[in-house]
């Protein structure tokens, strides 16, 4: 892959710049709506780069040739994510004590303690902005009280720094606020490029999966990195319950090595190894969504699934765990699937059944993701930043707040 020259610092008391940090280019829904907020901002003007801990990932070549791309990542690196962020708190605070940027927008939940951390280390706490767009919940799988005040204490450590918060579901912006009941936490929900999707549908796809043109099993398909949170061992365990009807599975994403080899063993042990294909990354996952016959999200917490309106785009059913947060709002306002209980594969198993057997209309499923369109969503992510350097001061401008407020289904 070619990569772009370093961006140098540029030594200046006042630069109007928005950084929007991740730590990599790594296919994720994170990285791909920092990328769009990013190229909405320049298209409007506005003097947007975008900041990483490590200038590499398969969404690098996303990156549009007018928006800046500045490393800030020390030579000495870690094999873990999480530990090289840490590691790499010293390099961030340093960058920004050099770049002087008037907003950091810390693009996901993996970056925000890193970045509050690094910006009281850099001397500019005062001068820079720091934002927060918060894309996950803090509630991780079942719900228990001490999983609940552990969940607390991350969304305090991850948000409390932040001069203001953008949730990307309402039901996100309310976990975030139980936390810190003193925050606005204003609300952005995630949209799909709705004429990206109608011009990809139809690009060829082969598999031997869809050979069969009369009387073939079941397809179902997921999307998401191969970790612990989309609950893909759950989703391959259901569908050993499922051989009555011989249902196959796609899963589109990639992972950890280790992790991939462990849902391979867990195909095999369960029995259904030829029933699932692991496809890896796939730079135009749309021709294989409308190929399919349902979507399933089998995820232990979430934050707003863009895969899920990615589905509703490309006119297919859903089962999505009831989870935290964001899946309940996009399933019952249609409704446009099922809903099934969390880290449960009988249930799942159930409500991949019922949903097969409920016929839903195509046109109607296109039309739910027509709610969340990816221009209304980057118009109001465009009016949020273009308000600098005014002073938010823990809560959004009173011009903005109907801005941020983005109803799905309400």
């Amino acid at each position: 892959m070619n990569r772009r020259p370093r961006v140098e610092p540029q030594l200046q008391n006042n630069n109007p710049i928005i950084a929007i940090g991740n730590y990599d280019f790594r296919p994720s829904g994170t990285v791909v709506k920092s990328i769009e907020i990013a190229a909405a901002c320049a298209k409007a003007g506005l003097p947007v780069e975008l900041w990483v801990v490590r200038d590499e990932g398969a969404l690098r070549a996303r990156v549009p040739a007018g928006v800046p791309v500045f490393e800030t990542g020390s030579a000495m690196r870690l094999h873990n994510r999480g530990l090289d962020l840490a590691l790499n708190i010293p390099a961030l605070a340093a960058a920004l004590r050099r770049r002087r940027p008037t907003l950091f927008l810390s693009g996901g939940n993996h970056l925000h303690l890193a970045a509050r951390i690094a910006l009281g280390l850099s001397g500019r706490r005062r001068s820079i902005q720091l934002g927060a767009r918060a894309s996950n919940s803090a509630h991780h799988g079942k719900a228990t009280r001490w999983q609940a005040l552990i969940g607390t204490w991350s969304n305090r450590l991850k948000f409390g720094g932040a001069d203001f918060i953008v949730a990307v579901s309402h039901a996100l912006a309310a976990e975030i606020q139980t936390a810190l009941p003193k925050k606005s936490v204003g609300i952005i929900a995630n949209g799909v490029d709705l004429a990206k999707v109608d011009r990809l549908v139809s690009a060829p796809f082969a598999h031997h999966f869809l050979d069969e043109q009369c009387d073939r099993p079941p397809l179902l398909v997921t999307i998401g990195r191969i970790v612990r949170q989309k609950g893909f061992d759950l989703l391959v365990s259901a569908l050993g319950r499922l051989d009555d009807i011989g249902a196959r599975l796609m899963i589109i994403g990639d992972g950890d090595s280790t992790k991939i080899a462990a849902l391979k063993s867990l195909a095999e042990a369960e029995g259904v190894a030829h029933r699932v294909a692991l496809l890896g990354y796939q730079d135009n996952p749309f021709a294989i969504l409308s190929r399919a016959d349902l979507f399933v999200s089998a995820s232990r917490w979430e934050g707003a699934s863009n895969a899920l309106i990615e589905a509703l785009a490309c006119g297919l059913p859903i089962v999505a765990t009831d989870c935290p947060t964001g899946n309940r709002e996009v399933v019952e306002a249609g409704p446009y699937g099922t809903l099934a209980p969390v880290e449960n594969v009988e249930g799942l198993a159930n409500a991949i059944r019922a949903e097969l057997k409920t016929k839903r209309s195509k046109n109607e499923q296109r039309a739910g993701a027509h709610s969340r369109s990816l221009d209304r969503c980057l118009e109001s992510w465009v009016k949020l930043l273009e308000a600098w350097p005014e002073k938010f001061v823990d809560q959004f401008p009173s011009h903005l707040a109907d801005t941020c407020e983005q109803p799905w289904g309400r």
